[in-house]
């Protein structure tokens, strides 16, 4: 293993919204259904990227795995209840103090937490500013695209598959 710890994007890298023309924040979303209906139906709503999913699971079997994000949707109990087999924790920037994921100090404070040096982890995020903050501390960052792309990527940068070129 090249890294010690994968540190996961969660709203629109692994959790997605049902309706893709919805192009809002999943926070935002959460919290304005939870406003309307008190509990609601978490997964009529919202859906995890399954392969990537399934691969989150099986790679937390080598390395510790972690969830990095703005807010608190991961909190919801239908939705913890799913990670929290996967994901040793999860890391809220608002928890932290931060207003969102793209200050530098972020990662460092993280790094800390985990009791890791930031070159032993690997980010993935769908945000460039929030990988340049993650890269600037020393951290290997794979920027999400696509489930497929993603996968590779992090497979050739654990050292699971060797690289097509």
């Amino acid at each position: 293993m090249r890294y010690k710890a994968v540190i996961s994007d969660l709203s629109r890298t692994l959790l997605f919204p049902i309706d893709g023309y919805y192009t809002g924040g999943l926070n935002a979303l959460h919290e304005k259904l939870i406003e309307q209906q008190g509990e609601y139906d978490f997964w009529s709503y919202f859906r995890l990227q399954p392969k990537l999913f399934a691969f989150y699971y099986k790679l937390s079997e080598k390395v510790e795995m972690y969830i990095f994000t703005t807010k608190f949707i991961q909190e919801y109990p239908p939705l913890a209840a799913k990670l929290d087999p996967v994901f040793k924790r999860v890391f809220s920037a608002h928890r932290l103090g931060f207003q969102n994921k793209s200050s530098q100090k972020a990662y460092k404070v993280i790094a800390d937490k985990i009791g890791l040096d930031p070159t032993e982890i690997l980010f993935i995020d769908d945000k460039q500013a929030n990988l340049d903050a993650a890269s600037a501390t020393g951290m290997k960052t794979i920027k999400f695209e696509t489930e497929a792309q993603t996968i590779n990527e992090i497979s050739i940068a654990m050292g699971l598959v060797r690289s097509q070129s």
